[in-house]
């Protein structure tokens, strides 16, 4: 039974077979480091000439998902996705406009706040990780008295809330999201925001320290709440936190 199916799209031929050849990668039907079939194979399962196929190839290989191999026991060899791969993958997802900023703020708050209240939770906390959060505030604060933007440091405490998690999907996503919320927030975004971050950081910070994994989550939504008006507007909004 043919691996692939003939291409009938109204897209350009080669972005469909490399849709195709993407998807059977990320299923893990195609295993890393197993070759692709040869090129005359591919011609004959999707239905299109030589020059089609290598072009699919080359976009494939220029992406990452693929390496060709020149020689006569070449070919198309899957590549082994790292974690890096992952990221950056997503990155230019963001990039290219898939990605809004306000789609990027609800995945935030559906997700962070869950990542810190496991955190708080966890009884084996790396205290050197915890170091460098209560590192990383106090630089925030010298930079944002020098009149810098923090935007970068402000999300460096976040990812090391990812990495004190040990958890590496944890990580990879955090990883994203410190390159690609750079794409949104601009330097007009400033002194009540970043004032009210280190706040937030110190909040949040302290609620692992004493293990309280409610506080932990709720300080981290209203952090995050606010980002997300501020994403949507460029400016500071004050968040009136609901009565318990």
């Amino acid at each position: 039974m043919p691996l692939f199916k003939s291409v009938k799209s109204p897209t350009r031929m080669p972005d469909a077979i490399v849709r195709q050849i993407e998807s059977k990668i990320l299923l893990g039907q195609l295993k890393p480091l197993s070759m692709l079939p040869s090129e005359t194979k591919l011609m004959s399962q999707f239905g299109v000439s030589r020059n089609t196929v290598r072009e699919a190839l080359r976009m494939l290989e220029a992406s990452g998902m693929i390496k060709i191999k020149q020689g006569a026991q070449g070919g198309a060899i899957i590549t082994r996705l790292t974690d890096e791969f992952i990221s950056d993958f997503l990155i230019k997802a963001i990039r290219l406009g898939k990605v809004s900023g306000d789609s990027l703020s609800q995945f935030r708050l559906a997700f962070e706040p869950c990542m810190a209240e496991m955190l708080a939770e966890k009884e084996d906390i790396d205290q050197e990780l915890l170091s460098q959060m209560e590192e990383n505030i106090l630089k925030v604060k010298e930079e944002y008295k020098m009149n810098k933007m923090t935007k970068y440091h402000n999300m460096d405490f976040h990812l090391l809330l990812a990495l004190a998690t040990g958890n590496p999907m944890f990580i990879v996503i955090l990883k994203t999201l410190r390159v690609s919320l750079n794409f949104f927030i601009t330097s007009h975004i400033r002194h009540k925001m970043q004032r009210e971050t280190i706040k937030s950081h110190q909040k949040i910070l302290k609620a692992f320290k004493k293990r309280d994994p409610v506080t932990a989550r709720e300080e981290m939504y209203q952090h995050l709440l606010q980002i997300r008006e501020v994403l949507k507007d460029g400016k500071f909004k004050e968040i009136t936190r609901p009565k318990k």
